[in-house]
């Protein structure tokens, strides 16, 4: 939900009710959203554990330039102008997923010797795997995991 001010409160950012404020410099906007309720419950425990594999993967300098290159070739289409990825690191993590889903791979169990033969071991074979929408220039990125 995009929020308007009658009078701007700059700088103002927090919790109003059951509703969060913050301010997006990438978008330039402010958000205001439901604050997340979460139960914990197995599900939870599984995703955090995955996520912590994924991150814990450290992927090297060169890839998070090239993923960061991806991600700006990425908002710049314009089918992306309203859905736009902020971070790296979001795309890092949705890339991973994905082949999850595709590949089967398990992520809690995930570790770098098993990099070598995933296609999550560039951007350019991630794309070309389908782990990640095609964007002009993809083949470039060839820095490795």
């Amino acid at each position: 939900m995009k929020v308007k001010f009658k009078n701007l409160l700059m700088g103002y950012t927090g919790k109003a009710d059951d509703s969060v404020i913050y301010f997006s410099p990438k978008l330039g906007q402010y958000i205001i959203r439901r604050a997340p309720k979460s139960r914990l419950n197995s599900g939870n425990r599984t995703f955090a554990e995955a996520q912590k594999r994924i991150f814990a993967l450290n992927p090297s300098l060169a890839f998070r330039e090239d993923i960061k290159r991806y991600l700006r070739l990425y908002n710049s289409l314009p089918a992306n102008r309203d859905k736009a990825i902020l971070s790296w690191n979001y795309l890092y993590s949705k890339m991973m997923w994905n082949m999850h889903h595709i590949y089967k791979v398990d992520l809690t169990s995930i570790s770098r010797e098993d990099l070598a033969s995933l296609p999550c071991r560039s951007i350019a074979t991630a794309v070309e795997a389908g782990l990640l929408p095609k964007v002009k220039g993809y083949l470039e990125l060839e820095a490795e995991i």
